[in-house]
Formats: C-alpha cells, sequence, structure tokens
C-alpha cells in the first residue's frame, strides 16, 4: 500500500474541512471542536488555521485516509514540549498501516525540530486509541475527571506524554 504523508496548506483547504467533519460526525466526543462549531467555520479561517499550525494530511493508495496536528507549547519555559492535537484516521483504513506511519512522521517531524517531549490527552473511556499510543511509546501522566463537558454528561481525559530525546528514552 502506498503511503505519502505531507504538511497541509491553505490549498488543501476542502480537503481538511471534509475529514475535520467526518471525524467530528462520526467520534463526537473525541475531539474538543464540536461539529456544530466547525459547520460555522469559513473556509478562509481554516487556510488561517492550516498556515498557522503544522496539519499533516495521511494519503493511502492516494486517498485522503487522516490527519494530524502538532501545536507548540507557545511559552519559553515550555517551548520543549509540543501537542499531538486532532489525531483522525478514517474508519477504512483502521487497523492498518496509516495510523502508525502518521504518528511515525509526527513523532520524526517534532524530533526534528527539537522538542524533547510529546504530549497528548485522549478520552479515558477511548480503549482502542489508548492501546494504540500505548504502543507506539506513550504513557499515561495523569487524569483530568470531568475534562470535557458533552451534551449530557462530563468525559475524563487521560494525558499521555511521550520522550523524544535520547536522554529520556535511556
Amino acid at each position: 500500500m502506498t503511503c505519502e504523508i505531507r504538511r497541509l496548506t491553505g490549498a488543501d483547504v476542502a480537503l481538511w474541512r471534509d475529514l475535520r467533519l467526518e471525524a467530528l460526525r462520526i467520534f463526537p466526543a473525541n475531539f474538543l471542536t464540536t461539529l456544530a462549531e466547525e459547520e460555522k467555520r469559513s473556509d478562509a479561517d481554516r487556510v488561517r488555521m492550516l498556515e498557522a499550525r503544522q496539519v499533516f494530511g495521511l494519503f493511502l493508495e492516494g486517498a485522503a485516509a487522516g490527519t494530524a496536528a502538532l501545536d507548540p507549547e507557545p511559552a519559553p519555559a515550555t517551548a520543549h514540549r509540543v501537542t499531538l492535537n486532532a489525531f483522525y484516521v478514517r474508519p477504512a483504513f483502521h487497523g492498518g498501516p496509516g495510523a502508525r506511519a502518521l504518528l511515525a512522521h509526527v513523532i520524526q517531524v517534532a524530533s526534528a525540530q527539537g522538542f524533547v517531549q510529546l504530549e497528548l490527552c485522549v478520552a479515558a473511556d477511548n480503549t482502542r486509541a489508548i492501546r494504540f499510543y500505548e504502543r507506539e511509546g506513550f504513557t499515561v501522566w495523569g487524569r483530568l475527571p470531568r475534562s470535557v463537558r458533552l451534551v449530557d454528561s462530563y468525559q475524563d481525559d487521560l494525558f499521555m506524554l511521550r520522550p523524544l530525546d535520547a536522554a529520556a528514552m535511556a
């Protein structure tokens, strides 16, 4: 299976919009943005987001299969850390090599940019994602009860991290 991963730009706005809307329809509890919020966002706003952030697209056999974003910490004292956000792979590609390739790519990019720690948060009941991240070297370092307010309940989040520097790996 041919796999391509590349940084998305403003020219990819339609592709990214479609992936985001699909992700929010299928897995609404797994993202902080709601479907209604994303549907209200203009393509001009999405272009600005793509140009300001590091958003990557996963393409398998030429088809858009997933997306992930890297968001550095803004304060100088925490600038060694980067957060993995909006990680999504289309269900048709679950269980295949795409998710691992996408995560490996963002890990390589973050390492090459000098970050020493990759962080993420995941819904505490999203066992499939938690197992995936653990297999890829992430560990849970905390749990925030009622982290996210859903329509009729609250969701706990797990905070996970993966060291990227050799010193932490030794």
